[in-house]
Formats: C-alpha cells, structure tokens, sequence
C-alpha cells in the first residue's frame, strides 16, 4: 500500500513539477527581454540569416517555424550574433534596432515598436501553468479518496 502511495505523490509531484520549470524558464526570459528592452543600451543590427524549419508528426498539420539570426556591433566593438523573432516580412539585411544589456550582449532582443509578444507568452504560460495546477489537483484529490478507500479497507 505505501509503494502505490509513493508512485502516485511521485505522478502527482511530476504533473505539477514539469509545468513549473516551464513557467519559471518563460518567466526569466520574459523579464529579460522586459529588462533589455527597458534599460538596455540601442543600437543598429542586421538580420543576416533566416532558417525557416518545418515541424511535422504528432498529428497534426506540418508548420513552418522562422529562425532569424541577427548581428551587431557592441559600444566596446564587439560582433554578436543572436536569434530572435522578427516580422515575416523581414529579410536578411534589413536594419532593426536592437537592445542589449552590456553584460550580456548575447541575450540581446530587436526592439519592436509595440512588441507585446513577452507579455502574451507570459499570460499563455500562467493560463497553462494554472490548467495542470488545477488538474493535477483534481488527480491528487481523487487519488487521496482511492487511497484512503483501500487502507480502509485493509
């Protein structure tokens, strides 16, 4: 009886632990960006690549997914690289403004005016993150009513 408690607190721990590392990499990343785009310093960058990928399988309709590959010029003259998001109609050479942090250019992100895309992946990863919270609730609730069926009916 304490093997099936355990597997099932593991299942549960699994269901509510995978969501919340998720939540928590999309968080940094978003707060990052926020940071970057905020106080970070400007400058002019280029997109000098796009590698388009195309996702197929698990049933559902093929999709193309765009990677941009973005350059620029530190104050210090470095060269970085950085991949990013950028408009579909964006090829390479064209100019964006970019906005780095300088102690770490690499994470450096193309300002866009109006770019809302960090708030709405935060709000998509909270909805999805309070989705498994509450089922796995659900799962922990029914789980404890099995359990306690059967030790009660040892």
């Amino acid at each position: 009886m304490i093997f099936i408690a355990l597997v099932f607190v593991a299942i549960v721990s699994a269901i509510v632990l995978v969501p919340v590392a998720m939540a928590v990499s999309v968080v940094k990343r978003v707060r990052w960006r926020t940071r970057a785009q905020r106080h970070g310093l400007r400058t002019e960058g280029r997109c000098i690549r796009i590698d388009t990928v195309r996702r197929t399988g698990g049933g559902h309709a093929p999709s193309l997914r765009r990677y941009f590959l973005f350059e620029f010029t530190t104050q210090d003259g470095r060269q970085v690289r950085f991949e990013d998001v950028a408009p579909n109609s964006t090829m390479p050479g064209d100019f964006f403004t970019v906005s780095y942090l300088p102690e770490r250019p690499d994470k450096a992100t193309v300002a866009l005016p109006g770019d809302r895309r960090a708030q709405r992946e935060l709000g998509c990863i909270l909805v999805f993150l309070a989705f498994f919270l509450i089922v796995s609730l659900v799962i922990a609730g029914a789980g404890i009513g099995v359990l306690s069926v059967f030790a009660g009916g040892s």
